[in-house]
Formats: structure tokens, sequence, C-alpha cells
């Protein structure tokens, strides 16, 4: 869970500041609702969400970090511009498809 935590400390979107990649995945989850309706925008979004903080934010620390865990006592790596594109790629990717998904099986 440190790798959650050291990559979601801030508000900023500079390399220099750590990145809140919540927001993001909020609003690439939330444009699902126009063309899939309410129900499956929810759906998208828990699914993307579930997604982020079990396998894309961990995986993402430790590609940043060298492949190596991070310690107690270590920095948090920096998350670059390129990851943090990659992280929206995957968020709207995953929130769109569960909403797709979720629209076709209503």
């Amino acid at each position: 869970m440190r790798a959650v935590r050291a990559l979601t400390g801030g508000f900023g979107f500079s390399t220099e500041t750590p990145w809140l990649p919540g927001l993001p995945h909020v609003a690439a989850a939330l444009a699902s609702y126009f063309v899939f309706g309410g129900q499956a925008c929810v759906t998208g979004l828990l699914l993307a969400t579930l997604a982020s903080f079990v396998v894309y934010l961990p995986v993402t620390a430790l590609t940043l970090n060298g492949g190596r865990p991070i310690t107690a006592d270590s920095a948090a790596p920096v998350l670059t511009t390129r990851a943090q594109l990659v992280l929206l790629g995957l968020w709207t990717l995953t929130s769109w498809a569960g909403a797709a998904l979720t629209a076709m099986a209503a």
C-alpha cells in the first residue's frame, strides 16, 4: 500500500509535485454516462477504481522504482508525465469497457 500512498500525495500536475490520480480517473469514467447511462457508468467507475488500486498503481510504482519494492525509508518514485498518460489511458479503457459490458448485459 505504500506504493498507492506514494503516488497519491497531492493535487499537482508537474513532475516535481505528486499527482492525485483519482481526479482524471473519475472524469474518464463519468464521460461514459452520456453514452451508456448511469448504472453502466457507476459500474465502469467501480471496476476502474478496483483495477487502479489493486494493479495499475502498484505496478507503476514498481516500474518507476526500477522493479524494487518501496521501503519505508526510501523516497517515493516520481510519477512522470508519460506514466500519468499511460495511467489515464488504462483508466479510460477500463472504465469504458466496464460500462460497455454492463450496458450490453442489461
